[in-house]
């Protein structure tokens, strides 16, 4: 076959696959053209009432008080445990008999030192106070109602005082600055941060990870020399995770699905990354779906393993469906949507507000 024949096939194959898969000139969120009143009784009250009911569910069965600010109590430690010249991954809190591990990055460590200043229960509290207040601004700047706060993945990691709330506010909330500090916060902040195209905040992460293993190259090299150790304890503590890191099949469907749908909507696909493929996902990483659509998340909440691989695989091929419909010829039934495609040229915003009742 001429070369140049091949090359016209394979510029054409490719153009066709990504007519037939592209969105243009909208990747609207599934649930963005539904009609206002049915979209404001899910979002007001069925879902939110599932969510109470959910907790209802839990303080019945038992609710274990020893949750309560365990993992702010394991970022103390490990940052406390580093100025003190002992090892910040050797350290961790008890649950139910169970040691459950440090396991930041390095940059996490250092950003959380100086607040080991305060006594370790007053450093519980004040990352509490500071959870809940993040929950707050990440419902408000999703413009969900404010009882949305209950929604099972947030309130969940609200009660644990998990730096992934406050990581999740930043980034929904914040700017530049903001979306780098989300992602010396937890490293989980990147991939959203990618699909946002916020590229100064990449940037300056970088950087701060580059001085971060400048001027502290001994916790780096500490860190290296046992991060495999680290993961493997996770990984035991966290019985696998919820993500589809630990089945090969799973994780092969859901990383083709997560790929496809990135030549959909890129956005999307960033965000899903760490729920859907990350290792040793915990619970609370559902939250990552409340920038995309709210139905999205509520079926995210559901405490099983595989889960959100699951719901992102049925995501997926919902939004494929979406697109072979529309070129099909049909119309959405709303003439007015909102985009949710990725930030101009020039913004910082880290989403757009598609879920306004």
């Amino acid at each position: 076959m001429p070369a140049g024949l091949a090359s016209r096939i394979a510029d054409r194959t490719a153009r066709l696959v990504r007519g037939a898969l592209s969105e243009p000139p909208r990747p609207p969120l599934p649930g963005a053209s539904l009609e206002p009143g049915f979209r404001r009784r899910w979002l007001c009250f069925l879902l939110p009432g599932a969510f109470v009911f959910f907790w209802v569910l839990t303080f019945a069965i038992g609710f274990n008080w020893q949750t309560v600010g365990i993992d702010a109590r394991i970022y103390y430690r490990g940052s406390a445990a580093w100025l003190a010249g002992q090892d910040p991954w050797g350290v961790g809190a008890l649950l139910n008999g169970r040691l459950f591990s440090y396991a930041g990055l390095p940059p996490t460590v250092i950003l959380l030192a100086p607040l080991t200043l305060f006594p370790e229960e007053v450093f519980v509290w004040l990352w509490f106070a500071l959870s809940l207040c993040s929950a707050v601004v990440t419902i408000r700047a999703l413009r969900l109602p404010i009882v949305w706060i209950a929604y099972p993945p947030l309130l969940y990691g609200v009660v644990a005082a998990n730096p992934h709330v406050v990581l999740l506010a930043l980034l929904v909330a914040g700017g530049m600055w903001a979306g780098a500090l989300a992602s010396v916060v937890k490293i989980v902040a990147i991939p959203p941060l990618m699909g946002e195209r916020r590229w100064r905040a990449l940037l300056i992460a970088v950087a701060a990870f580059a001085v971060s293993a400048i001027l502290f190259s001994g916790l780096w090299s500490s860190f290296l020399g046992q991060a495999g150790t680290v993961q493997s304890s996770v990984h035991a503590e966290s019985a696998g995770g919820l993500s589809a890191w630990g089945d090969p099949a799973l994780f092969a469907v859901a990383f083709i699905s997560i790929g496809v749908l990135a030549l959909i909507d890129g956005r999307a696909a960033a965000w899903l990354i760490v729920p859907a493929l990350f290792p040793t996902t915990q619970y609370y990483y559902a939250m990552f779906a409340l920038p995309l659509d709210p139905f999205l998340a509520a079926a995210m909440a559901f405490p099983a393993q595989f889960v959100p691989p699951l719901v992102t695989i049925g995501y997926v091929a919902t939004r494929v469906g979406l697109v072979v419909w529309r070129r099909s010829g049909h119309t959405p039934r709303s003439a007015d949507l909102v985009q949710s495609g990725q930030p101009g040229q020039g913004h910082e915003s880290p989403v757009e507000n598609v879920n306004a009742k």
